[in-house]
C-alpha cells in the first residue's frame, strides 16, 4: 500500500481543560492550549471531545465566522444562541452559524448524568442555511458496517459521515473532491486507516488522497468522518 500524506492526533497527547463543570479534550490547539504540532487542518479548526456535569452549563466564545456542529456521545444538549433554544440527543447533529463574536450557552439538562459530544468547527465566510435547516438525524443500529451520510448539501463546504462496525469489516470511503481534505476521529473501538492504526479518541488528517480505505479492529468500533476543504 502506499502511505498517503497525513498527520495522526494521539487521544493521549490532546490539550485538556477541566473545571469542577466541564472537561474538554482538545484535538487541536485551543483558547489557552497550543502546541507547535497541534496545528488545525485546513479550515478544520476546532474538534473538542467535551463533557459537561449533570444539570451545568458552560459557554462557547466563537474567535471566528464558523460552523459549529454538535454531536451527542452520550445523553444530549440544550444550548442557547441569541435567545434561541436547541436540544439535540444522540443520533442528532446540530450545525450552528455563528459569528465570530458570538456566545453560545451549552447545557446538560440530566441531573446526575455527565454527557459526552463533540464539538467541530470549520471556518466559513458565508452562510446559506438557517441553523433550523441544519438538524441532521442518523441511526446507527439500522446501518451497521458501513458509513452513513449524515451531512452531504451542496450549501456546506464539508461532508459529514460516520458508522458503527463489528471487528474486521471493512469500507472505502471516497472523496466527493480530490481537492478536500479528509479528517476522521475516532469514537469508540480500533480502525486501521490507510495503514496507520488509530484507538478511541484519536484523530488522523489526510490530503492529496481520492479514497481512503478503513478496517475495524474491535466490535462496536464507532468512527465520526469529515470531508472538509
Amino acid at each position: 500500500m502506499d502511505i498517503t500524506s497525513g498527520k495522526i492526533y494521539l487521544a493521549d497527547q490532546r490539550g485538556l481543560i477541566e473545571t469542577s463543570i466541564a472537561k474538554r479534550h482538545c484535538t487541536f490547539n485551543f483558547e489557552k492550549y497550543y502546541n507547535e504540532h497541534k496545528q488545525a487542518s485546513g479550515e478544520l479548526f476546532i474538534c473538542n471531545d467535551e463533557s459537561i456535569a449533570g444539570n451545568k452549563l458552560t459557554f462557547f466564545l466563537s474567535r471566528e465566522d464558523s460552523y459549529q456542529l454538535f454531536f451527542p456521545v452520550t445523553g444530549g444538549l440544550d444550548m442557547v444562541q441569541n435567545g434561541k433554544e436547541f436540544s439535540i440527543e444522540t443520533g442528532q447533529v446540530q450545525v450552528l452559524n455563528v459569528g465570530k463574536g458570538e456566545v453560545l450557552e451549552i447545557s446538560n439538562p440530566y441531573p446526575n448524568d455527565v454527557v459526552n459530544y463533540m464539538q467541530i468547527g470549520i471556518t466559513t465566510d458565508l452562510f446559506l442555511l438557517r441553523a433550523s435547516e441544519m438538524l441532521f438525524n442518523f441511526d446507527f443500529e439500522k446501518n451497521p458496517n458501513q458509513l452513513i451520510e449524515i451531512i452531504s448539501s451542496s450549501k456546506l463546504p464539508f461532508k459529514l459521515s460516520a458508522g458503527i462496525f463489528a471487528g474486521r469489516k471493512e469500507t472505502t470511503y471516497h472523496l466527493q473532491n480530490p481537492e478536500n481534505r479528509f479528517f476522521c476521529f475516532i469514537i469508540d473501538g480500533a480502525f486501521e486507516i490507510e495503514g496507520r492504526l488509530l484507538h478511541a479518541r484519536d484523530g488522523l488528517s489526510l490530503w492529496d488522497v481520492t479514497q481512503v480505505e478503513l478496517e475495524a479492529l474491535s466490535n462496536n468500533a464507532i468512527i465520526l468522518i469529515l470531508e472538509h476543504l
